[in-house]
């Protein structure tokens, strides 16, 4: 049986042996250019709806759910970007980009809840806390994607500001959760792929030496949580969350 970190090996490394099968390169062509990216910053989910599903006709909708990001606190949102940029003077390139932020609802606030609970119609207002003792992605609300990138390079631009170099892309992958959920019926605590995610992003490469920038970065990203329950049931949710990052490239 796989192990997730074997899949999540296999979810990086296809996208870019597919690239490398199109262009006709190889993992070590001298005209490409390989650049690694490390960052941290900071991440925040906007209020989303969660979908809740358990046994025993409990169909409940709990409205414009507040998430904390504790970007600072362990574990620490952080994330790595691995780009092969077609040529050293191509403005055009294909990353795979791992992201680990989290989510963590704020069970003492309340929320507008509706549906069935127990097959009961359920149409108030409740301290979330009523119905999870846990609800949280904190290790994390991650996510993985294959991204296409574009870079503004120097062109006849004074030395010091051919040192900048801003860079746009978008991207498509897949959530990776953490699944934190305490119900009255059931617990779970696991990874799951949970269901697509999207993003877009910008930054500001600034050369420092060869080989070596710095960056910062917008990004903002979309996932569709999906997840399973243990005990036959589920929580589904969608988010938005938006990114500050900065970081360290290093490059061929």
């Amino acid at each position: 049986m796989k192990t997730m970190g074997s899949r999540i090996v296999q979810h990086c490394l296809l996208p870019i042996g597919i690239t490398c099968l199109i262009l006709g390169v190889s993992p070590i062509s001298i005209q490409a250019e390989w650049m690694l990216s490390l960052y941290g910053g900071i991440a925040h989910t906007l209020d989303s709806d969660v979908r809740l599903k358990e046994p025993g006709d409990t169909r409940l909708t709990f409205r414009d759910v507040a998430w904390d990001d504790e970007s600072f606190q362990e574990p620490q949102y952080f994330g790595f970007r691995l780009t092969y940029w077609l040529s050293r003077q191509s403005p055009w390139g294909l990353a795979v980009d791992f992201t680990h932020a989290k989510m963590i609802a704020e069970l003492d606030e309340d929320a507008s809840v509706s549906g069935r609970r127990g097959g009961e119609l359920v149409s108030t207002r409740e301290a979330l806390g009523d119905s999870f003792a846990k609800l949280e992605f904190s290790h994390g609300h991650n996510l993985l994607t294959a991204n296409v990138l574009y870079r503004w390079l120097a062109h006849n631009r004074p030395s010091w500001f051919g040192r900048l170099q801003p860079y746009a892309g978008l991207g498509a992958g897949v959530a990776i959760p953490h699944v934190e959920v305490i119900t009255a019926s059931s617990v779970t605590g696991d990874y799951q792929f949970a269901g697509p995610a999207v993003q877009g992003l910008a930054g500001l490469h600034i050369d420092l030496i060869k080989h070596l920038s710095v960056f910062a970065e917008f990004r903002l990203s979309y996932a569709h949580l999906d997840v399973d329950l243990q005990g036959d049931g589920s929580l589904e949710t969608d988010t938005w969350t938006y990114h500050f990052n900065i970081g360290l490239s290093l490059s061929t």
